[in-house]
């Protein structure tokens, strides 16, 4: 074999690619790929339809994203009329606003804004921020190109930026709601795969149209167990993988999602060939829990490699979380003074001993012990009264071994103490660890005893490795409705997915959980 020159820099190995199985598209062994185009051709001749869903599933987010913006500029120029007397309707406003819609729906198509079917919410969220900044930023250098930048345009922008930060998202999520169950919004899917993994991705998109992707119905080639089921969620079987092409093509779906984990080489690669004439094919081929939301396709030779990043390395990020920390739990402690104040005369008056107090035990980073700081929502002789409700209850007693809490909790202070756990205002003391460098804002839940560490078995080091939070990922997904089994699962992928937009879509989500107080008592 002949030695390439060293002046050729090849794109791929060619040899390496001779190590995989080869999938042609519709090319499978039982089907002519000139039938397999006919049919793709039929697929394709409904490209209308699939774009009037795309555009129909777009118009909600794009309104939504367009009122944040107009609102909360225009909160904006009222500022800036308030602080300089300046007109609120000045020349130009309506440019300015027409620019700036404009901008964040090129940069937000570009982003897979529109329609954004299926997308992780926080993965939505970095690219909705991403895109509303650039747009400021475009706004800012075409005024400065053509024009003058005013006083009033710069109040006016420094105003509505950190609004439109929290109102823009917010809207979007709403929008998403609204239209969740509506059946001319969404987008179709199929699943390909009867396995648990399979039927677990239905049954997670039947809960979540607003997710956009509402599924039709499993494609496998067992259909004698379609329809088994944990939650009891009707499942249609459509058909057999030879057939999932026409499949798609009758129920007007551009969407498969292929569990494949448990297939063989031989089946995985006739769903690849079938899948490979979808518009929109997903393949989860793998059982390891590997970091899902900031990996990426890496092309190594021509093969297909997976890249992940573990942000935690990163010495950047993590400064910025930690001064993140130390400005917003400052500013927070100051705004919630006078509650303290309040809370400490109703505490004094439904119970004697203490105000706050320091649960000392708590595991940190590293495995650091740490004493937590709480407002005391207990009676004084909390311990005795806990053993004396659960020796003459048995069903508590079990509750208790499971979860490590209690429903109806006996050593709560009746009246406020139901209110501060409900609200969770008994945890703003943490604060207090937060800047002392103990905790963060947000982070897994910290733990205290022997029998919480033993049920995080082998995911005992991913809590180590970073600080325990106020809030977390945990309490915005159900909190106490959850086993303690889920909440190990919940703090693990956030361990292992962490980043600056989770910690900021976990913190909008905390205010939305604090407000209508899910999973809270």
């Amino acid at each position: 074999m002949s030695t390439p020159s060293h002046l050729i820099q090849p794109l791929i190995c060619t040899q390496a690619i001779s190590t995989l199985k080869t999938v042609v598209p519709g090319n499978t062994p039982d089907r002519r790929l000139d039938v397999a185009s006919e049919v793709s051709g039929r697929f394709k001749a409904a490209g209308f339809l699939r774009y009037r869903q795309v555009f129909l599933t777009s118009l909600p987010l794009v309104f939504g994203d367009f009122v944040a913006l107009v609102l909360c500029y225009l909160l904006g120029t009222s500022a800036a009329n308030w602080l300089m007397d300046a007109p609120i309707f000045y020349p130009g406003l309506w440019n300015n606003l027409a620019a700036l819609c404009l901008c964040h729906f090129m940069l937000g198509s570009f982003l897979g804004l529109f329609p954004a079917s299926g997308i992780n919410p926080v993965c939505e969220l970095r690219g909705q921020i991403s895109s509303i900044s650039g747009s400021f930023l475009v706004l800012v250098a075409l005024n400065g190109l053509v024009g003058l930048v005013t006083t009033n345009e710069v109040v006016t922008i420094f105003v509505a930026f950190p609004l439109i930060l929290i109102a823009g998202p917010c809207l979007r999520f709403a929008a998403r709601r609204a239209c969740a169950r509506s059946r001319w919004w969404g987008e179709k899917v199929i699943i390909v795969g009867n396995g648990r993994q399979g039927k677990l991705v239905y049954e997670f998109l039947n809960r979540m149209p607003q997710r956009g992707l509402k599924p039709v119905g499993m494609v496998d080639d067992n259909p004698g167990e379609y329809w088994i089921s944990d939650e009891a969620v009707p499942i249609e079987f459509l058909g057999n993988t030879s057939d999932l092409v026409e499949i798609c093509r009758r129920n007007r779906c551009h969407w498969v999602i292929a569990a494949v984990s448990d297939k063989s080489e031989a089946k995985i690669q006739e769903i690849l060939w079938q899948g490979s004439l979808i518009p929109n094919l997903v393949v989860l081929s793998t059982n390891m829990q590997t970091p899902s939301l900031w990996v990426e396709s890496f092309d190594v030779a021509g093969l297909t490699g997976v890249h992940i990043r573990d942000r935690l390395l990163c010495p950047l990020q993590k400064a910025v979380k930690r001064i993140s920390d130390v400005v917003l739990s400052a500013i927070i402690l100051i705004a919630c003074s006078p509650i303290f104040i309040v809370i400490a005369a109703w505490i004094k008056l439904a119970s004697p001993g203490p105000i706050f107090f320091r649960h000392y035990g708590r595991i940190g980073r590293n495995g650091a012990r740490f004493g937590a700081f709480k407002i005391r929502t207990m009676m004084v002789n909390a311990e005795a009264k806990l053993q004396e409700y659960l020796d003459s209850n048995p069903a508590a007693l079990a509750e208790w071994k499971r979860d490590l809490k209690l429903k109806n909790d006996p050593r709560v202070i009746p009246g406020i103490g139901n209110f501060l756990r409900r609200t969770s205002l008994d945890e703003l003391p943490q604060l207090l660890n937060v800047l002392i460098g103990e905790m963060s804002l947000v982070g897994p839940r910290p733990i205290y005893t022997d029998i919480e560490i033993e049920k995080f078995h082998d995911h005992y080091p991913l809590y180590l490795r970073v600080r325990p939070g106020l809030t977390g990922i945990w309490q915005v997904s159900g909190r106490n409705n959850t086993s303690y089994e889920d909440r190990v699962r919940l703090d693990c992928y956030y361990v292992r997915n962490w980043s600056l937009w989770l910690d900021y879509f976990i913190l909008l989500r905390t205010i939305r959980t604090v407000l209508f107080r899910e999973g809270s008592y």
